[in-house]
């Protein structure tokens, strides 16, 4: 028994960890397309410049969202952790 729940606890740690992971991939995700549409094009202009840059920010705010998300469920997965030790 005490097998079973020391491997349960080795498998929600290991799930946060890679929760935690996937939520910083995520949250990376926008951050060179963002940086390159605000700092290298600055001069870009447009029918469509606002609007790709308007879209960019709401790209990375829901990836933001989502990682958040992931990393509310990696920390459930370690409070379940520690509830078994």
């Amino acid at each position: 028994m005490a097998r079973m729940a020391s491997e349960g606890v080795q498998e929600l740690t290991d799930r946060a960890g890679r929760l935690r992971g996937l939520a910083d991939e995520i949250e990376a995700l926008p951050d060179a397309a963002h940086t390159y549409a605000t700092r290298t094009m600055k001069d870009w202009a447009g029918p469509n410049a606002d609007d790709t840059r308007g879209e960019l920010n709401t790209w990375r705010t829901r990836c933001r969202t989502v990682a958040a998300a992931l990393r509310t469920e990696a920390g459930v997965c370690e409070k379940n952790a520690n509830k078994l030790t």
